[in-house]
């Protein structure tokens, strides 16, 4: 304020508190009144052509839509009612708002999605998300599946993501029939599921092959 008395008349004035102005017009804005009863952020508003009556970024912390109590997102309103205003150019106060059902959602294909955790991503590869039998058998086995690896429902019911109820198949091959094939074949297998972790596969003479 005293820079500007000075742009303006070369003189800053007498010392002291300066004259207090109250605070801006704009409804719900506590800032302190800059010029034409507006706080600096809304009279740059004005000078730049745009609109004046809504809350700065920042000031307000619940949506702008009425009865709506969610944190803001842009431009005073929640990220839903936002891009209410997008689409349709209202934030249709008055139509709830879709809430999401926990328990995941069940796809197309009848298998049941859930969200990952980030803390758990490690088990999906990144994904936010997944199906929830292949992220209950990942969990099972401390690491994320691979591509060739599917998850079968035992008794048939593919909403049923019970660890009992699943088993984890393999859908790999080995690529020709040369005994050389073969062999590096037995030996990725038995590395991914009997030497790398616990995975019992339940024959005693590959245990015994093993341990020779």
């Amino acid at each position: 304020m005293h820079y500007r008395r000075v742009l303006r008349t070369g003189d800053p004035g007498p010392a002291g508190p300066l004259r207090g102005r109250g605070t801006c017009r704009v409804d719900g804005c506590d800032q302190p009144v800059d010029a034409k009863d507006l706080c600096h952020g809304h009279y740059q508003r004005l000078n730049r052509g745009q609109e004046v009556d809504s809350p700065l970024r920042g000031t307000r912390k619940t949506c702008l839509a009425r009865g709506c109590n969610r944190p803001v997102d842009a431009k005073g309103y929640c990220s839903a009612h936002y891009k209410r205003t997008l689409v349709h150019g209202d934030p249709l106060p008055g139509k709830p708002l879709r809430k999401a059902r926990k328990g995941g959602r069940i796809g197309a294909d009848g298998y049941r999605y859930v969200q990952v955790p980030k803390e758990h991503r490690h088990l999906s590869d990144g994904a936010s998300q997944i199906s929830e039998h292949r992220l209950v058998m990942a969990a099972h086995l401390g690491r994320a599946l691979t591509s060739d690896e599917t998850v079968h429902h035992i008794n048939g019911v593919r909403t049923d993501n019970r660890l009992g109820n699943l088993e984890l198949w393999s859908t790999t091959h080995p690529t020709g029939v040369r005994i050389e094939d073969q062999l590096s074949f037995a030996v990725t297998i038995l590395h991914r599921y009997v030497l790398s972790r616990e995975h019992r596969v339940g024959s005693e003479m590959i245990w015994a092959m093993v341990a020779e």
